[in-house]
């Protein structure tokens, strides 16, 4: 596999209020993992559960948190499409799919 990869997956789960994670990250020949919690900023969409906009914050096996990042998570053509972002910033975009009631989502950086 390439040294230079930047690719994760994340696997999320919700309730009415927030969103929880457990994601892998692959950075160079590097392997990171870790956890997240999301606060809900947006109403629930009962159609499309994990639909909407997140304030989230990761943290990593070794305890290492990042910044408050804002989630947003839309539904089309059967995909849902997520983008992170720090301070009005794009840093990481996905997609994904729900599987047994959790979204399954593949990511990379952006730029």
């Amino acid at each position: 596999m390439e040294s230079n990869i930047k690719l994760g997956c994340v696997v999320y789960t919700e309730t009415e209020d927030e969103i929880y994670a457990e994601w892998v990250f692959r950075k160079d020949a590097e392997l990171e993992r870790g956890t997240g919690r999301g606060i809900r900023l947006t109403e629930l969409n009962q159609t499309q559960r994990f639909e909407g906009e997140f304030e989230i914050t990761y943290t990593d096996t070794n305890g290492s948190t990042s910044p408050k990042l804002h989630l947003t998570i839309s539904f089309e053509s059967g995909t849902y499409h997520l983008t992170w972002k720090e301070n009005g910033n794009t840093t990481d975009f996905g997609i994904g799919m729900v599987k047994d009631n959790m979204l399954l989502v593949s990511y990379t950086k952006a730029g």
